[in-house]
Order: structure tokens, then C-alpha cells, then sequence
């Protein structure tokens, strides 16, 4: 897909998000600066803290009263580099940034562009905290990975002024085919994977295929209580990211993706990396996800346990008609334009739509 970032450069953006190497905020770092964009990040979590850190009792009670606490002072350094000048300020679901922090940014820069971009669904109050949701009319666009989210009764009726809707993207330098080792398809794949964090309906589905004879190998977080729970699932109760996640989807025959039923999700990250890597994916499926990927060409689907059952039954031991359907999977998602870097010039075009100073 060819498209082109329609503002003057050098554009300055401070991005203000998760910095760790795990975290998605960090591929969108670097697709922003492939495209020459001058670029400051905002760490929102201290140094060495990731996904697996511990919250302390005092960050449980501000997350359960949704109020989060600052602990890298990302608020103070918003106005420090809102001080120094920059073009853009992009809220990578950066929940902590409050409400005085955005009013006083635009005092200080009348033409300063705010973009908030979540892949949550921001209609749950458990997702939205009390600072942003004070802020929210502040924002000058509003991105959602959530296609309900960005309908005239969901977000905009929270005070959101401008709404966009993206679906999920990848980084392609990261997700792509890779050729595993048989030392590494022993170490990651399997004949059936899945990779998330645990929740009660996926859970409940891949031990029926375990029941019924079929064996599932399942990486993420939450599954402890799961270890040994069916001779025939093998929990490893620990995430996988990176190019550990990259090996274990290409040294899987069928890669399951599961959606948050608590996110309201019609696809998820998983629904687009997986494709990028040329995995062949079997999704819940839904008309958002089909009309991306489409049904017996690019991935494969499922509506009940049966189907799912029945689905992989039929794809196992079938890797050379598998891997044509992952082959085509790639090539629908770079046609798409289902990459970070894409994403990231719709966002930037939209936002800058109405700021002729800064576009071509």
C-alpha cells in the first residue's frame, strides 16, 4: 500500500508510553523515526521494569480508585519537552498524563497536536483512568484499534473530539518468516500453540481440545493454576516476546488466536503479527477479522469448541496446504498496510488535518 506522510519535516513528536524492549510503544518508536520524524520519548515506567514487574500495594490501590501513579515523572517531562519544542504530543495509552499537564502543554504551544492511541477498549471504566478522562476533550484526535469505540455513542459521547479508527499493525522487521532450526521447533512450536494471557473462555476451549485428543502448547501469563491440569496441554506459564514469539509462530503448524471477551475484541495484535510472520492462523471469527484476512485463503476460523475442534483436526500434519495460506497471508497484510509505520501516517495525516502550518 503506498502511502505518504503529508506534513513538512522535520516533524517533532514526544512519544510518552511503555519504553521497555517488550512493549509495542517501542516498534512505533521505531517506525516514527524511520520516517524522519525527530523523536523524544517519554518513559512512563521506571528503568528495568517490564510486563512481568510486580505492582506494589500503593500502584494496585491508585490503579483500583483509577488513579495511577507517575513513578517515571513522565508528567514533568511533557512539559519539559513541550518547552523545548515539538510538533506533536502522542499518548501512547499513557493513562497517567493528567489533566493540568495537557491544558498547561497547550498554553505553552497554541498549536501543539495531542493524539492519545490505545489498543484497549476505552469504553470499560477499568481501562480509563479519572486524569484522562477529565482530559479526554483536550485530545485533538483520539485513536482506537476498536471499531465500536470510535461509533457516535461510545467514545464521542465521552467528550472526545475527533475519533479514528486504525485496525491492529505490526512491526514487519520483527514479525516476518523466519526458517527455525529443529533445535528451536522443539524449544518453541508445536502442532497446536497459543500464545496470551490467560482468560477463563479461552482457557475452557483449549481444554476441550485437550479432552478430545489433541495436544496444545500454550505460552503467557495467568495459566499457573493450569500447569498439569490435562496431561495433553502443555502450560509453560511464562510470556514469549520478540523474536522468541516470531520463532514460536513459525515452528507452529496452527497458531490459534483467541479474543478478549473482556476487551470486546473483533481482532486483536496477535490477529495481524501472526500473518506478518506467515503463520497460519486459526481466529474466531467475526466479519471485522474476515473482511481482512479472508476466510479459507488467508487464515482459517472457528464460531463454537466443535468447529475449533473439527478445524484443527483437519489442518494438523497439512503443512504444505498450510503454509500457501500463510504465504498469502503475508502478502494480504503488506497489501493492507497493516504495519506500525502506516498506521502511524494515517494517525499523523488525520491529526494534521486541520494544522496547514504543518502540512504539505
Amino acid at each position: 500500500m503506498s502511502i505518504t506522510l503529508e506534513s513538512k519535516l522535520p516533524l517533532r513528536i514526544a512519544l510518552v508510553g511503555q519504553t521497555f524492549d517488550e512493549s509495542r510503544t517501542v516498534q512505533r518508536a521505531s517506525a516514527m523515526q524511520s520516517l524522519g520524524i525527530s523523536l523524544k520519548c517519554i518513559p512512563t515506567v521506571l528503568s528495568g521494569s517490564n510486563y512481568e514487574t510486580s505492582p506494589s500495594f500503593n500502584k494496585r490501590i491508585r490503579y483500583y480508585l483509577r488513579i495511577p501513579s507517575d513513578p517515571a515523572k513522565a508528567n514533568s517531562r511533557v512539559i519539559e519537552e513541550v518547552n523545548k519544542g515539538v510538533d506533536i504530543l502522542w499518548l501512547d495509552a499513557a493513562d497517567m498524563i493528567t489533566f493540568s499537564t495537557l491544558q498547561r502543554a497547550k498554553e505553552l504551544n497554541d498549536k501543539l497536536v495531542i493524539i492519545w492511541y490505545s489498543e484497549d477498549d476505552m469504553m470499560n471504566p477499568r481501562m480509563r483512568t479519572r486524569q484522562i478522562e477529565r482530559a479526554l476533550p483536550l485530545f485533538d484526535l483520539w485513536v482506537t484499534t476498536k471499531s465500536f469505540n470510535a461509533k457516535p455513542m461510545e467514545i464521542p459521547t465521552l467528550g472526545a473530539k475527533k475519533v479514528l479508527f486504525v485496525n491492529n499493525s505490526c512491526d514487519p522487521q520483527l514479525h516476518r518468516s523466519i526458517k527455525v532450526t529443529e533445535e528451536e521447533r522443539i524449544l518453541f512450536g508445536g502442532g497446536i500453540s497459543f500464545i496470551g494471557s490467560f482468560e477463563a473462555p479461552r482457557a475452557h476451549s483449549l481444554l476441550y481440545l485437550a479432552k478430545r485428543g489433541l495436544n496444545v502448547r500454550i505460552w503467557g501469563n495467568g495459566w499457573g493454576s493450569w500447569v498439569n491440569r490435562h496431561p495433553n496441554l502443555i502450560v509453560e506459564n511464562r510470556p514469549i516476546y520478540n523474536e522468541d514469539y516470531v520463532k514460536a509462530i513459525s515452528a507452529s503448524s496452527i497458531n490459534l488466536c483467541f479474543l478478549r471477551k473482556a476487551n470486546r475484541d473483533l481482532q486483536t495484535c496477535r490477529s495481524i503479527e501472526i500473518p506478518s510472520c506467515s503463520g497460519f492462523m486459526l481466529h474466531e471469527r467475526n466479519s471485522e477479522i474476515t473482511n481482512l484476512y479472508r476466510e479459507a485463503k488467508e487464515a482459517v476460523y472457528f464460531s463454537s469448541d466443535e468447529e475449533l475442534f473439527d478445524m484443527c483436526s483437519f489442518w494438523l500434519n497439512r503443512d504444505q496446504r498450510s503454509s500457501i495460506i500463510g504465504e498469502a497471508a503475508k502478502k494480504r497484510t503488506i497489501e493492507l498496510g497493516l504495519s506500525h509505520k502506516i498506521n502511524i501516517i494515517r494517525v499523523i495525516n488525520n491529526a494534521l488535518s486541520n494544522y496547514s502550518d504543518l502540512v504539505l
